[in-house]
């Protein structure tokens, strides 16, 4: 995976052979032009469409845990150790979906992935101060009618139900040689592992997409490619485990009085347990779902289940022009999207200790946020030694009367009124009737203008000298000129806070990217880059009245601006021995600056974000690929990462000297793939073995918060039963390991017995049938 892909590389992918060793070499387009992955001066990892397939990579998900220098404690991919804080989703890596920056993941369709470590600045702005992913769909074809999907179903064992993912496609030529169409979709249902013993309900999501593109040629030298994509997720339940044990719970006696207020008086009591039981255990349940023999470790106790539903809509331009006026190559991608956002987020143990129920709906599904996005790129045209890339770049984000951003909202009834009252010292049936015209709504967040524009223009340039017999000499600089604009103005009523918030900034800056690349040899490079990145600051929402007193809030202010990447890498690459042996390696340091980190307020439960801190990342990565014989192919993959704060920093409890959360020192992937004849027919098999170091998950470090190392197997056969049918079976964790993934302790109080000790585990022992069918 380092420097090819399997022997039948993806399919519609351009490769170059080489006359002397007829080894195909692996085209990417990393630096917005076709390159081998030998000749570009940076990391990068290239999965093709037939690794995707016959490794079961559903999502982008998949593939991070296969890379040197990456972490992805829950999903989100963080690489060579930019975490930043104590959350599991830093935002340091951007993700791209053919040129248009949208984070989608699911590999339904897609020719290949592209993984671009380290800050990428320059090409591709904020946010990818870790590093880029590039996904590149499949495009329409002009001369070929298609009908093409998959279908498969898991089962992992000690959870019941079963998962399925369904795709189906179709690409229709209209008018031949003109115009096509290619439609994609994808029904992805995961029914996860955890079951609230108290109402009964086992967690579930299901996201569903559709993916249409209308390509026009409209000459040898232009294409235009029209696009929408619908995407939706939903999601029912708890996605993480509880394992903490209370040792006691809350409950109340009421007595009736015609003079208390709402006609109770309240007396609160504690009901004391067996320290050494888990809260489900503590608390008891009777919904039926308790007397199937739930595991322990996926039983959780939860008043009320959550959910979450987003949705987008997406509509895209890219537009492609070959030679333009004999000078340069066009490309251009622009796109508009509607992004909705609907949960709801039980809030009973922690605002009321489980004596009530309250709760927080994020009710902004009608159109929640609007996102414009430009890019033009105009290339050199005729080869030489000299090569250019200019382009422009604008984002415009825009959330606007959003007045039921968030409501909290607690039962109704004369009894929780009285409990209300008495818990928190408000009368919030009466606040609500006067503020909201409903007693059960205790406090809204209205979000009415949160505006943000980025508008960059970017170079990049390089330079090819002729060394004669030692080969050739590549010198790159590139630059981004940037100019941030921010607006934000929210209002806050109720229990929590009474704030109004107007805030709104700028920023510009350039970032730079500068690199010198040795090539002895076609099948040879040496290369040092000095690259930069950044992320956009931004807004902070109002400081909430309950938080006043919060040892972390004197950090918060209103606005939080950019932060600063500045990276330094020494790499090596070649193809040796005929070709049968590729790798890749590289040294990096990175230093970051006012690092954009999130704060909790662990007093209240509210978050801000801040500029915190200084932190410095070094380490090195290495990947392989050995061709062992025709047929039997060794890939290895292994990183050592070290990253530590190199400044004190209060806010997220962390010391000089700390390594960052969320980031094992070592990890590796060792996978043997061997083809074979099977029955007459082509098959193929796998088995690939993945190893993550032990990592901590929050700074000021408890025992909950560190995750053991740990190593599991996968093994996978695949046989093409016709050249349009293949089965394959995938087993994931061969062995059934029980391992931990992530865990975290949401309070730093060790005698804090209402707040949950999260975790989640590696799927167990998961077998996955497969069935993938193109018809013509």
């Amino acid at each position: 995976m380092a420097l090819t892909a399997y022997p039948q590389a993806y399919a519609q992918a351009q490769q170059e052979v080489e006359a002397d060793t007829e080894v195909e070499k692996v085209v990417v387009t990393s630096r917005r032009k076709e390159e081998t992955l030998v000749e570009i001066p940076m990391s990068v990892s290239s999965i093709s469409a037939m690794d995707i397939v016959d490794r079961n990579y559903t999502s982008a998900t998949d593939i991070y845990r296969t890379l040197a220098g990456a972490a992805m404690p829950r999903g989100q991919l963080i690489l060579r150790g930019l975490s930043g804080g104590n959350t599991t989703v830093p935002n340091t890596t951007a993700t791209f979906v053919d040129d248009i920056p949208f984070v989608f993941t699911n590999l339904s369709d897609v020719e290949r992935v592209e993984v671009l470590r380290g800050p990428q600045g320059t090409l591709y702005g904020s946010n990818a101060i870790g590093g880029t992913v590039r996904i590149i769909t499949n495009k329409p074809k002009l001369d070929e009618f298609e009908l093409f999907g998959s279908m498969q179903v898991s089962a992992e064992k000690d959870v019941d139900g079963y998962d399925n993912n369904l795709t189906l496609g179709i690409n229709v030529p209209l008018v031949d040689g003109k115009l096509a169409l290619r439609v994609n979709g994808n029904k992805d249902y995961d029914q996860l592992p955890f079951v609230n013993m108290n109402t009964g309900l086992q967690s579930d999501k299901e996201n569903r997409f559709l993916r249409s593109q209308l390509l026009w040629q409209v000459s040898d030298q232009m294409d235009v490619t029209l696009g929408f994509s619908r995407v939706e997720n939903h999601e029912r339940g708890e996605n993480l485990g509880d394992r903490s044990k209370p040792g006691y719970y809350y409950d109340f006696i009421a007595t009736a009085n015609p003079d208390a207020p709402y006609g109770y008086d309240i007396e609160d009591i504690v009901v004391e347990c067996d320290p050494t039981l888990e809260r489900p255990a503590c608390r008891g349940g009777s919904a039926p779902k308790v007397a199937q023999n739930v595991a322990q470790k996926y039983q959780v106790w939860e008043r009320l289940d959550p959910w979450y539903k987003n949705s987008s809509n997406l509509y895209t331009l890219n537009i492609n022009h070959d030679n333009l006026f004999d000078v340069a190559t066009l490309n251009y991608a622009g796109s508009y999207r509607k992004y909705s956002m609907s949960s709801l987020d039980s809030w009973t143990r922690l605002d009321a200790d489980d004596l009530f129920l309250t709760w927080i709906i994020n009710d902004d599904y009608d159109d929640y946020q609007e996102r414009t996005t430009h890019e033009l790129r105009f290339q050199n045209l005729n080869p030489g030694p000299l090569s250019w890339t200019v382009g422009m770049f604008y984002d415009k984000k825009l959330t606007e009367d959003s007045f039921n951003n968030q409501n909290q909202y607690h039962e109704q009834g004369d009894l929780v009124s009285a409990l209300a009252l008495y818990w928190w010292g408000v009368d919030v049936t009466e606040l609500g009737k006067e503020n909201f015209g409903n007693p059960q709504n205790n406090w809204r967040y209205s979000l009415i203008k949160d505006y943000y524009r980025e508008l960059a223009f970017f170079a990049d340039v390089a330079y090819t000298f002729n060394l004669g017999d030692m080969g050739e000499l590549e010198l790159n600089a590139g630059v981004r000129r940037f100019d941030l604009k921010d607006d934000f103005h929210d209002v806050a009523s109720g229990i929590w806070s009474n704030e109004t918030t107007l805030s709104g900034g700028s920023e510009s800056g350039n970032r730079y990217k500068f690199s010198a690349s040795w090539r002895p040899s076609r099948d040879m490079s040496v290369y040092a880059l000095y690259s930069e990145g950044y992320r956009p600051g931004g807004n902070n929402g109002p400081l909430a009245g309950s938080c006043q007193d919060d040892p972390n809030a004197s950090q918060r202010q209103n606005r939080y601006t950019s932060d600063a990447i500045e990276n330094y890498e020494l790499g090596i690459k070649a193809s040796t021995f005929g070709g049968r042996f590729d790798f890749a390696a590289a040294v990096y340091q990175i230093d970051w600056t006012d690092i954009r980190t999130s704060i909790y307020m662990p007093t209240c439960g509210f978050s801000f974000t801040a500029n915190a801190g200084e932190a410095r990342s070094q380490g090195f990565e290495f990947e392989s690929t050995a061709r062992l014989a025709d047929e039997l192919e060794l890939t290895f993959n292994t990183s050592y990462t070290n990253s530590e704060i190199t400044k004190d920093n209060d806010a997220i409890e962390a010391k000089k000297g700390d390594s960052m959360t969320m980031v094992p020192d070592w990890n590796a992937y060792l996978a043997l793939d061997q083809g074979f004849e099977l029955f007459g027919k082509q098959a193929y098999a796998r088995v690939d073995y993945t190893y993550y170091g032990e990592y901590k998950t929050h700074f000021n470090v408890r025992d909950e918060d560190v995750v053991p190392a740990y190593s599991y197997f996968n093994l996978s056969g695949r046989i093409d039963v016709s050249n349009d049918v293949k089965l394959s079976l995938h087993l994931n964790n061969l062995f059934d390991k029980e391992a931990v993934q992530y865990r975290y302790a949401r309070s730093r109080d060790k005698d804090n017995t209402t707040a949950q000790q999260y975790i989640e585990y590696l799927a167990g022992r998961t077998l996955t049938l497969r069935i993938d069918y193109t018809f013509y």
